[in-house]
This record gives C-alpha cells, sequence and structure tokens, in this order.
C-alpha cells in the first residue's frame, strides 16, 4: 500500500491486530500515534495537569495517579516503569499482540518483554548502546572521513593530573567536557571551560571520579566551536533514508544560567532558515552518509544527529548521534501534521512490523524539507535536592492581554493548530500534578513543562523574544511560588 497522507496510514494501521502503547515518563511526547491508530494507549510514569487533555485522544495508564504518590526522579526508565507490577497488571487487560513505543531500548527490558509477549517498536538494546558511545562516534567521523572538532576521549585520570594551561596549549583556551558514561542527553555530564577558573571547579566536582551517581572511565576533550547548535531527525527505513529538515536547537536558555552542566537542551526553533541551501546541502549529505552507515549495522527507525554550524555558515561539524526518538518528537510531527504531511513515526512503527508498503521517498523528503514554523520552550526545576512546593499551573491554551501584562487561560489545547496568533501560546507536557505538596526532587533537570509557540521564539543568536521570556517568567512564577 502506497502511504501518500494521513488517511492511506489509518487505513494500513487499521488492518494491524493488536494494541499500541506509547511508554514515556511524561504522557506527550508519545501522543503522535493517536492521530492515526485507533484504538491506542499510552502508559506514563508522572501525574501531570494535561493527562485530562490527552485522554481526549486515547487511553491512558499513569503510575503516579495509580500509586497516589511521585516515583523516582533520577535514572527511573521505561524499563523500571514496565517492571513495576501495577504497569503489568494493566497491560495484562489489553489484546494480544501487544506493540509498544518506547524512547529507547534497555537489556533489561528485553528479557520482560520476551517473558510478557510484548513486540518492542525499538532497536535492540546492544545495537542502541553502541551507537550511542561516543567511542563509536568518533570512530564513525574518522572511518567515514567527515569533518571532525579537535579533541580526543582520555582516561578520567587525566583531569587529575593536568593543568589548564596543558589543555590551552592542547585544545585551545575553550574547550569542551563531556562525561561518555553519562548516557542521559540535553547536556546532562557536559561542561564548558572558558578559564583556569572553570577548570578547577571542574577538577573540584570529578574529584571522586562520579557525576550523577555514575563511576567514571573516561573524558572527551574537545576544542569549543562557536557556532549554530543544530538537528536533523532521520528515519531509516527498508525504502531509504528520510530526512526532516535542519532545525535550529535552542541551547543554554537564560534560566538554566545556575544549573552546573553546560550545553542544556532547551528546545527548538523552526523557521525559514538563515544559513544558505549550500550549508543544508552539507547537513543532508552528511546526515545520509551517517544514516547508511547505521542502516548497515542493522539500525531502524528514528535516530536524531546534532550539527554545529559555524557563524559564517561555511562549516558543518557532525557533533552527537542520538539513537532514539529524540526531543524534536512530537512537537515536529505536530508541525507536519498541520502541513498535511506524514509524520516520521509513522515509519519509524512500520520498520519493526511485519507490514508491507510503500512510500516515494524523495516525494516525501521534498515536503520534510519545506520550513515549518513553530517553536518550543522547555522549562526545569532548576533547584535540584531542595523541598519544593509547586503549586499546580493547568495544562493549555494560555493568551497575553492587549498590554501584554497579564496573562490568561483561554481553553484546553495540546497542538499547533489552536494557536491563533503570536500573543497565544500553550503550556504541554506537564506541569507536574503535585497538588501543593512538598516534595524533594534532585534532578535540577526535572521538566516541569513545555511551552508551544507558533512563532520563532527566539532571534538568531539564540535569545529569546520579549514575549517569550515574559511566559517563562511568568510560568516560572505561578508553578515554583504559586504568585503572578
Amino acid at each position: 500500500m502506497l502511504l501518500r497522507n494521513l488517511n492511506d496510514v489509518r487505513e494500513l494501521f487499521d488492518s494491524v491486530n493488536g494494541t499500541f502503547v506509547g511508554v514515556g515518563m511524561t504522557a506527550f511526547p508519545r501522543i503522535i500515534p493517536a492521530y492515526f491508530i485507533r484504538p491506542y494507549c499510552i502508559v506514563a510514569l508522572r501525574k501531570t495537569r494535561d493527562l485530562k487533555l490527552i485522554r481526549k485522544m486515547g487511553r491512558l495508564f499513569c503510575l503516579e495517579e495509580e500509586t497516589g504518590g511521585p516515583i523516582g526522579d533520577t535514572g527511573y526508565t521505561s524499563a523500571h516503569l514496565l517492571a513495576h507490577s501495577s504497569v503489568q497488571k494493566f497491560l495484562r487487560t489489553l489484546p494480544y499482540p501487544k506493540y509498544l513505543l518506547l524512547y529507547q531500548n534497555y537489556p533489561e527490558l528485553e528479557s520482560l518483554a520476551k517473558n510478557e509477549g510484548w513486540v518492542l517498536l525499538a532497536n535492540r538494546a546492544s545495537l542502541r548502546m553502541r551507537v550511542g558511545v561516543r567511542t563509536f562516534f568518533k570512530k564513525l567521523l574518522s572511518d567515514l572521513h567527515l569533518p571532525m572538532i579537535p579533541g580526543a576521549i582520555y582516561p578520567i585520570e587525566v583531569i587529575h593530573v593536568r593543568e589548564y594551561k596543558d589543555w590551552n596549549e592542547t585544545v585551545g583556551p575553550r574547550f569542551v567536557v563531556q562525561l561518555p558514561e553519562i548516557s542521559q542527553g540535553g547536556g546532562k555530564g557536559t561542561f564548558f571551560i572558558y578559564s583556569r577558573s572553570d577548570y578547577q571547579m571542574l577538577r573540584e566536582r570529578l574529584k571522586h571520579n562520579t557525576w550523577r551517581g555514575v563511576n567514571l572511565k573516561s573524558v572527551s576533550i574537545h576544542l569549543h566551536v562557536d557556532g549554530i547548535p543544530v538537528s536533523m531527525a532521520l528515519c531509516l527505513t527498508r525504502h531509504g533514508v528520510l530526512f526532516s529538515g535542519v532545525q535550529r536547537q535552542l541551547i543554554d536558555l537564560p534560566y538554566c544560567r545556575d544549573l552546573s552542566e553546560d550545553g542544556v537542551f532547551c528546545g527548538h526553533v523552526w523557521e525559514k532558515p538563515p544559513w544558505p541551501s549550500t550549508t543544508a546541502e552539507q547537513v543532508r549529505t552528511q546526515a545520509q552518509v551517517i544514516g547508511d552507515y547505521l542502516a548497515a549495522l542493522g539500525y531502524k527507525g528514528i535516530v536524531g544527529i546534532d550539527f554545529l554550524i559555524n557563524k559564517s555558515y561555511e562549516r558543518v561539524f557532525p557533533v552527537e548521534i542520538n539513537p532514539r526518538l529524540t526531543g524534536v518528537f512530537p512537537m515536529l510531527s505536530l508541525l507536519h501534521i498541520e502541513k498535511r504531511v506524514v509524520p516520521l513515526e509513522v515509519f519509524h512503527i512500520l520498520e519493526f512490523l511485519n507490514v508491507p508498503y510503500e512510500v516515494n521517498i524523495d516525494e516525501l523528503n521534498a515536503r520534510y524539507a519545506e520550513p515549518v514554523t513553530g517553536s518550543h520552550v522547555l522549562l526545569f526545576l532548576l533547584s535540584g535536592g531542595k523541598d519544593c512546593a509547586m503549586k499546580e499551573l493547568g495544562a493549555g491554551l494560555y493568551q497575553f492581554d492587549s498590554c501584554e501584562e497579564k496573562i490568561s487561560f483561554v481553553r484546553g489545547a495540546i497542538d499547533y493548530g489552536k494557536i491563533e496568533n503570536d500573543k497565544q501560546f500553550i503550556i504541554i507536557d506537564g506541569p507536574p500534578a503535585m497538588g501543593g505538596e512538598v516534595v524533594q526532587i534532585s534532578d535540577p533537570h526535572y521538566r516541569l513543562c513545555r511551552l508551544l509557540f507558533s512563532y520563532p521564539v527566539a532571534d538568531d543568536d539564540g535569545v529569546l523574544s520579549s514575549r517569550g521570556l515574559k511566559a517563562v517568567e511568568w510560568v516560572y512564577r505561578k508553578i515554583i511560588r504559586g504568585t503572578a
């Protein structure tokens, strides 16, 4: 069957027997299959204020609702979630076969899936873990003769024996330190070193060779390139590689300045790109080479690749592979659905099903390359380890008044199509529903919610617009301090 639009997709999935279940820490990131699969179910960990809105799209089981209180905030994965007895009890009520859409796979989850008879719509954990390590990526760049940022991976001990002046001479006065054993993305385990004092502070933090509870064996040290962080999402299919457009990332927005790590992923901006078509073609060419390499290893479905474009738009450096459903989803797919383009998650799911389908790769890639417009911004707790009483702010569509002095709730909404003008924005993927109880969350990167804007909320230098900044500050006041 040739897939040309969402109606074709719905017809195809109507012919597949069984139950499709999206699995995530929060429910919103797994929402896209609800647009083309009926019935569809989501299993989520966190109790958030958007669950009522998401339940209008399909069935939802929330573990924190079931247990009546918060469960973990660091190191908790979909493997832990699916191993919980309450989750397993719920899943056993659903018809077989059961297809589980995951953020990423884990070895312990594969054993559990075998016992429970689940089909995991994800790459093997061993392949995912192999592809995701920095040593693999560095060798890949070398083998494929792709541009490499100067630097290397060293034993962790070098941090304690080599001084800042040594790295100044080896790499440069501004460099990036990353901890390969920290597998979480979004900037975790990343530090920007601009001075001797930055380096001394890092040495103190790593004096026990541990970070985020992980024992460290190595450290990646590379030149800091002053450039534009961008990403591209690929979907490796039986018919070829599908590519998103080049999307600008928001990194280290001002409200993250007090976090101990750097390179914190805060969202995306989609707009007509400021760089020339030749730059976008460099990104596409490098992504094609990397995608073909991964496909030869047996990798299937969605993978994200991060790049840096230098300020003159002349050079492009691949930075990282993210072998999973990345932080661009589901927002990119919501924007594609608004333009009547089949979202990438469709093909990701189909690659793990024994279902034949056809697609015109060139035609679809041309649609993905068309500019879309919008933004999303992630908000974090920021003050990990402290007692926190979060006030309950409802999810949905909000609007500035005519003088932009006040913000008020308009109605429930979860996607870009409900935003009518630039004075409106959506609060979704949260906020936490904790009833004002005092809780202690150890991870400052704990996500409070996500804001959706219908326009580019940051300029070419990544600086938030005045209205975007006001929205961020207002939401923080409402959730953390309960005043606005």
